[in-house]
């Protein structure tokens, strides 16, 4: 409804503005060009008169309408608001500038400048067009202070290999690691997974945020209850955003507990960059450094430095992610330097939106791993690949309910055959969001 009501009411007041300022016989090119909508030409016509002419208000309001028109929206604040300090009961002006206010999605400066406008002389038709986009502005103001979402999930599914690629496969519940005793086999159970996911964004101004994101899960298996885990996660962080530049900085603690006791932590920091190349690629650095510590096995204690590239495209249906990135996992202990290990991790993903309601998806990763010191016990260096693929799709009942699929199929080859595993996992579920 906003954009809507926001469109008409944009296009009825630019026909006005367009009878006040083209009649001027001031520059007429960059008029010509304009009432022609050939909004570049007149851009690159009325640039060298800017050094000149801006600050006057006839060339700043046809400049600030120009730009407006190229989504210029920046240059149009300016032009509107240098026009509107020569003359402050401009009222075309001023609606304008609170329309570009809006579309910078500064909703409090926008609605001062509507508010002012509504003291000026009006017609009554007038003054009704700018009390509803008031409300609007008003209504987006709210949205803007804060937006907290809730979303409570349940699947059922089935795991064909339990004991393997948990945690990248490194839950041993007893005993060695080495021992192919009966825990080590490969064994099918069914399961099913409760999760909880609260999302928080405050916004400080139009451009920058706080964000909180705080999820915990817990997965029940049918026979197999030593493999009953929890995982909870927790991020805050704050976020940037000014086109064509966007950076968010979080730090994180998860935890996860293996059959109701604390196994493992991980806390840390990680950062994106993103540099919007057009309107529908975006490019992205990220950065990650965080500590494990491992409650049952000080072996498995280290840190992890990650950096990593990746390139979106957002397109009408389709979006794609395809990222890079180059990790090395160090080893606290000396004596457990052969779990140290570096690694290089390839990922695509994609999401197609069918129609408004059904969208399906594919995540499909590669991991090759590399690790610092000979095994203590086969007297090699182990070499790895882990490839994954899962597809899904999603549908959405209403704005509250939407229900899931995926089939996921993981596999690790190595040159220590103890190490490799193949497992397939599907499941179905709903989850209900508020």
């Amino acid at each position: 409804m906003w954009r809507n009501f926001l469109s008409v009411v944009f296009y009825y007041w630019l026909t006005l503005f367009s009878t006040f300022v083209l009649s001027s016989q001031n520059f007429p090119n960059i008029y010509e060009a304009y009432n022609q909508a050939k909004y570049l030409k007149a851009l690159q016509i009325a640039e060298p008169f800017f050094d000149e002419h801006a600050g006057t208000p006839k060339f700043d309001k046809i400049y600030g309408a120009i730009c407006l028109k190229l989504n210029k929206i920046d240059e149009a604040v300016f032009a509107f608001e240098r026009a509107i300090s020569q003359n402050p009961e401009d009222y075309q002006s001023l609606y304008f500038l609170a329309l570009s206010y809006a579309k910078q999605r500064n909703y409090i400066q926008s609605e001062q400048a509507l508010i002012a406008l509504l003291s000026l002389e009006l017609t009554p038709s007038l003054k009704a067009n700018i009390i509803e986009t008031l409300r609007l502005v008003k209504a987006n103001t709210q949205k803007l202070e804060s937006n907290i979402s809730n979303k409570l999930s349940v699947y059922f599914g089935n795991d064909s290999n339990v004991n393997s690629g948990a945690l990248d496969d490194r839950v041993v519940v007893s005993g060695l690691e080495i021992l192919l005793d009966e825990e080590s086999l490969k064994t099918s159970d069914q399961f099913v997974r409760y999760s909880y996911d609260l999302r928080g964004k405050w916004n400080r101004t139009q451009y920058d945020s706080w964000l909180l994101d705080f999820k915990i899960a817990q997965q029940s298996h049918q026979s197999l209850s030593q493999y009953n885990r929890t995982n909870s996660n927790l991020n805050f962080g704050y976020e940037y955003g000014k086109l064509p530049f966007k950076i968010n900085v979080n730090s994180f603690l998860s935890v996860m507990a293996l059959d109701e006791a604390s196994y493992q932590q991980e806390f840390g920091f990680h950062s994106n960059l993103q540099y919007q190349l057009n309107k529908m690629w975006l490019a992205e650095i990220t950065t990650k450094f965080s500590k494990v510590n491992n409650v049952e096995n000080d072996s498995l204690d280290s840190d992890i430095f990650e950096a990593g590239l990746s390139f979106i495209y957002l397109g009408k249906r389709l979006f794609s992610k395809y990222s890079f990135i180059s990790g090395e996992q160090k080893a606290d202990l000396e004596l457990a330097q052969h779990f140290g290990r570096d690694y290089l991790n390839h990922s695509l993903y994609l999401v197609y939106n069918a129609q408004t309601k059904l969208s399906f998806f594919i995540n499909a990763q590669k991991k090759q791993i590399e690790h610092h010191a000979m095994h203590p016990f086969f007297l090699i260096l182990r070499d790895e690949d882990q490839r994954s693929m899962s597809i899904g799709a999603n549908y959405k009942l209403s704005n509250h309910w939407q229900l899931n699929s995926k089939l996921s199929h993981y596999d690790k080859t190595s040159n220590i055959q103890i190490y490799e595993y193949d497992r397939l996992e599907w499941y179905l579920g709903a989850s209900y969001e508020f």
